[in-house]
C-alpha cells in the first residue's frame, strides 16, 4: 500500500479557521490523509469514508479511556488535541452495554412521541420569549431567543429548574464559543468543577426523592447489576446539557443569519411554510454545526487506500462530508428543497445523535415563529459575533436585529 499520504493540516491555525471550506475542499482531493501535527492523526474528509468510519464503531471507537487494559489510549470524540478540563461525554464516549443501557433510558424522552408531547410547550416558550421584545422592535436573536428556548427545553427534559437555564448556558457556550486561552474561555472552563458538583447534587437529590424525569431514570438504571457511579452520572449530564444547550441554538442562529442575508429565500419560506421540513435538512447539511469529532482505531485497517494502525486517532469531518461534490450537487449553496439529501449532520451508526428528533422540531418551531412574527428582521452585521477558534463547533455568540414591532401572542404567564 506504500507510504501514507502526509499533509500539513492544522485545523487550529488561523489560516484554516478563516477559510475552512476552502481547506476542506483541498483535503477532499485525498479524503484520507495523515497529519503529523498535534501528535499525529488521520484526517477523513470524504462523504464515503466518513460514513464508513461512523458506521463501524468496532474498528473506529468513540470510547474515551486513556490507558485502557487492552493497551490502547482511547482518545474519545472531543477533537485533536483533546482540550484540557473538558469532562468525558457520558453517552458519546462510552461503548458496549453501558452505551446501550443509556440509550434505552434516554430514548423515551427523545423519540417522536415524546417530542410531540413537548411541542405545545416549545411553541408557548418561543412565543413568550418573542413577546418579551416584539413591541420594542429590536432583540438579540441569539441571546433573547435561540439560546434560551433550547436551554429551557433541555432543563425540563432532564428535570432541572427552568429558571436555571442561563446559569448553565453561560458555561456551556463559553467553552465552545471562544478560543482556548481567551479570558472568556478561561472563565468558563474554570467553572466546570462547580457545575459538575451542582449536577451531582441534583442526582443525589433524585436518589433520595425520585421524580418523573430523565435524571431520576439515570440514577436508577442498572448496568451489569450495578447503578451508575457519580463520575458516570456527571459525564452523562454534561453530555445531555451541553448537547441540548448548544447545537440547536447554533443551527437556528446560523440559519436565521443566512436568511437575513438572502431575502429571496426568506420570502420563499414565508410564502411556502411546507418547505420548512426539507429546508431543515438542508440547513443541517450546509452548516453541520458539529463540524468534526474523533475516533480511535482498534485494529489495523485499510481506509481510502491508506493503512491505519491500531491506536491511531482519526478526525472525521461532518462539515466536509456534507460538502462533498461527489455526493451533493452545488454543495456550497443552500437549496431549500434539496432532494435527496443524505447529510451526516447527526452522524450515522450506533452513536447517531440521540436528540435529532427534538433538534429538528425545535428548529422548525423557532425558525417558523421568527419568519411569521418578525418577517422583516434586519441583522446588525457589524455587531454580530460568531464562534471563534473552534474547529469542532460553529455558532453565533450574539446577533442583534431590528424589525417592525408587532403584537403579543404568547402566554401571559411565564411557561417555565
Amino acid at each position: 500500500m506504500g507510504e501514507p499520504q502526509v499533509v500539513d493540516f492544522d485545523h487550529h491555525s488561523r489560516e484554516f479557521l478563516d477559510d475552512r471550506h476552502a481547506h476542506w475542499a483541498r483535503m477532499r482531493q485525498c479524503p484520507v490523509a495523515y497529519s503529523p501535527n498535534h501528535g499525529g492523526f488521520w484526517v477523513v474528509s470524504g462523504h464515503e469514508a466518513v460514513t464508513r468510519v461512523s458506521r463501524d464503531g468496532e474498528t473506529f471507537s468513540s470510547l474515551y479511556r486513556p490507558g485502557a487494559p487492552d493497551g490502547i489510549d482511547y482518545h474519545g470524540i472531543a477533537g485533536v488535541p483533546r482540550a484540557k478540563g473538558i469532562p468525558p461525554a457520558g453517552i458519546a464516549e462510552v461503548e458496549g452495554p453501558l452505551h446501550q443501557a443509556l440509550r434505552r433510558v434516554i430514548n423515551p424522552f427523545m423519540l417522536p412521541p415524546a417530542v410531540a408531547e413537548l411541542k405545545p410547550f416549545m411553541e408557548d416558550l418561543t412565543n413568550w420569549f418573542i413577546d418579551r421584545k416584539i413591541e420594542s422592535g429590536h432583540m438579540d436573536l441569539v441571546l433573547d431567543l435561540t439560546n434560551p428556548v433550547p436551554a429551557v427545553v433541555t432543563m425540563r427534559i432532564i428535570g432541572l429548574a427552568g429558571e436555571s437555564w442561563e446559569h448553565y448556558a453561560k458555561l456551556f457556550h463559553g467553552t465552545v464559543a471562544y478560543r482556548p486561552g481567551s479570558p472568556e474561555y478561561q472563565q468558563a472552563i474554570g467553572r466546570v468543577p462547580e457545575i459538575v458538583s451542582e449536577l451531582l447534587d441534583e442526582a443525589k437529590a433524585r436518589r433520595r426523592s425520585p421524580r418523573d424525569d430523565l435524571l431520576t431514570r439515570l440514577v436508577e438504571v442498572e448496568v451489569d447489576g450495578r447503578r451508575l457511579d457519580d463520575q458516570e452520572i456527571s459525564a452523562v449530564l454534561w453530555n445531555l446539557v451541553g448537547g441540548g444547550l448548544d447545537t440547536t441554538t447554533s443551527l437556528t442562529s446560523l440559519a436565521l443569519h443566512h436568511l437575513g442575508g438572502h431575502p429571496e429565500k426568506r420570502q420563499r419560506l414565508i410564502d411556502h411554510p411546507e418547505l420548512m421540513v426539507p429546508a431543515t435538512e438542508e440547513f443541517l447539511r450546509y452548516f453541520s454545526v458539529n463540524e468534526t469529532l474523533t475516533r480511535t482505531v482498534t485494529q489495523d485497517v485499510e481506509l481510502g487506500g491508506q493503512q491505519l494502525k491500531r491506536g491511531d486517532v482519526v478526525l472525521i469531518s461532518w462539515l466536509s462530508a456534507n460538502h462533498d461534490e461527489a455526493e451533493f450537487d452545488r454543495p456550497g449553496e443552500v437549496v431549500l428543497d434539496r432532494s435527496p439529501n443524505r447529510h451526516l449532520a447527526f452522524g450515522v451508526g450506533a452513536h447517531r445523535c440521540i436528540g435529532m428528533h427534538l433538534a429538528r422540531t425545535m428548529f422548525q418551531i423557532v425558525a417558523s415563529a421568527v419568519l411569521r412574527r418578525l418577517p422583516d428582521y434586519r441583522i446588525d452585521e457589524q455587531a454580530t459575533r460568531f464562534y471563534e477558534g473552534n474547529p469542532m463547533l460553529a455558532g453565533v455568540v450574539s446577533m442583534p436585529a431590528t424589525f417592525t414591532p408587532g403584537p403579543l401572542e404568547g402566554p401571559a404567564e411565564r411557561p417555565f
